[in-house]
């Protein structure tokens, strides 16, 4: 019998108990008065009785499965045994469900908490046995997490609450590094710190490079820091060992360079003048003035770099200069079927040095025509910017992605499709020289696909 039948029967035989016991009573010939009195007597206990049936039926065993539940949440999700089934069925299948949901539920939290503990052991095994130091630190420099690395880099014996970063760290020049990282809003930073040997220890001072990067979590009101300590000392002398040899290079280039330019010189005038000839020593002498160029671009690379390059600064107008760098580029365009515009804009006087921002101009121009496919254009157009001098170099080539605009300035930073056409100095030695005339280059999209190079010089007074 199903639970609404059972108390469809209880709720009916309640209801007609009374009714019955009254007319038992008038029958058997009680007054009134009386009659009504047994009447009230077995309505009461006609509802006495039904009220037992329906707790033992169903209120008990709901209660005992709500019992049951906050018991199993209070043990950590744990049941200690199942409940028994009693009740109407309808009670005893509630049970039964509730037996087997606690089940599940424990047998899941279980596998969960199991999957958590192995993937946060493997984590710790792989960030222990990485040569870097990494660190979690919280918005108060609160260390969340550390390998042991980065502990004995920072000078910090152990972890304990009493431990917090920059204050712990005992390298100078690592805590003030760090503090400066700290401090700051940037979401990522990067510096490399210089740190002498210990004394009693031979050998070259070690570099490292200190990366911080904000990261989010929900107990925290302010975005925490992930530290990584890198020694890249390795790296550093490659970087020397690669600079000396790019300067003996170049030294050792530029004597044969001369002579073959200088005899290239003389045997235009000595031979016969003829169109395949003329091409001939024209092809060598191109050939010979862009590795000259490449090699000034080297020299003049590491001079900046080291602090050492002076300038010669001289008056010049903007569009002058751009023509002139414009013609000398023609050939090369016509040889590439590229359409090389006429110099557009308003020109103006500035101070600047000649030479290095030729090289500027001509390797922006350079690189336009090499980059552009054969019937594309380039227009090279000057200007005012900001109560600037502003030089526009804009092609129709593929264009430099987004995120590779900033990149594309740095030493040997080449796309990969572009990696044999070039050291990728040309740009970074750009980038070098506008900075040193306290001027901007960058790059954005051109027309269509291409690109747009702009950099802007001061036109202030002859600089010191």
């Amino acid at each position: 019998m199903n639970l609404d039948l059972r108390l469809y029967s209880i709720l009916l035989a309640a209801g007609l108990l009374p009714a019955c016991t009254l007319g038992a009573c008038l029958a058997a010939g009680f007054g009134p008065a009386a009659a009504a009195a047994a009447a009230g007597l077995a309505s009461l206990f006609a509802a006495l009785c039904a009220g037992r049936l329906i707790e033992r039926g169903l209120s008990a065993p709901v209660s005992k499965v709500s019992a049951a539940v906050k018991k199993f949440i209070a043990d950590n999700y744990r049941l200690a045994a199942a409940l028994p089934k009693e009740g109407w069925p309808a009670a005893a299948a509630l049970v039964s469900s509730a037996n087997r949901l606690m089940l599940e539920l424990g047998a899941f939290r279980a596998f969960q908490i199991n999957q958590v503990v192995e993937e946060r052991g493997k984590a710790k095994a792989l960030i222990e046995t990485i040569p870097d130091g990494a660190l979690l630190l919280d918005d108060r420099g609160g260390i969340i997490y550390s390998n042991r690395t980065a502990l004995r880099l920072l000078g910090i014996p152990g972890l304990s609450e009493e431990v917090s970063i920059p204050a712990s760290v005992t390298v100078t020049a690592l805590a003030e590094e760090i503090s400066r990282m700290l401090a700051s809003e940037e979401p990522y930073l990067k510096a490399c710190v210089e740190l002498p040997r210990p004394e009693g220890i031979s050998g070259p001072a070690r570099t490292y490079l200190l990366i911080a990067a904000q990261f989010l979590l929900p107990t925290l009101k302010r975005p925490g820091r992930v530290l990584i300590l890198r020694d890249v000392t390795q790296e550093m002398e490659l970087e020397k060992t690669k600079e000396s040899f790019f300067q003996m290079i170049t030294h050792d280039m530029r004597a044969p360079l001369s002579s073959i330019m200088g005899y290239t010189q003389m045997l235009a005038k000595s031979v016969p003048k003829t169109p395949l000839s003329d091409q001939h020593i024209a092809t060598i002498i191109r050939a010979a003035g862009r590795l000259n160029g490449m090699i000034t671009d080297i020299l003049n690379t590491t001079k900046m770099e080291r602090g050492s390059m002076s300038l010669s600064p001289e008056r010049l107008e903007s569009a002058a200069l751009a023509s002139r760098m414009r013609d000398a580029h023609a050939p090369d365009a016509e040889r590439r079927k590229v359409s090389l515009a006429p110099v557009t804009g308003d020109g103006a006087e500035f101070y600047g040095d000649k030479v290095l921002l030729e090289r500027v101009l001509s390797n922006l121009i350079g690189n336009a025509i090499k980059f552009t496919p054969p019937g594309g254009s380039v227009e090279l157009s000057c200007g005012r910017l900001d109560g600037n001098v502003l030089f526009m170099v804009s092609d129709t080539g593929p264009g430099v992605p987004k995120d590779k605009r900033e990149v594309i300035f740095e030493k040997y930073a080449q796309m990969e499709e572009h990696s044999s056409m070039g050291f990728g100095l040309g740009l970074a030695m750009c980038k070098l020289a506008v900075e040193l005339h306290k001027g901007r280059i960058w790059v954005e999209p051109g027309k269509g696909a291409g690109s747009c190079f702009k950099l802007t010089l001061p036109a202030g007074e002859k600089p010191a």
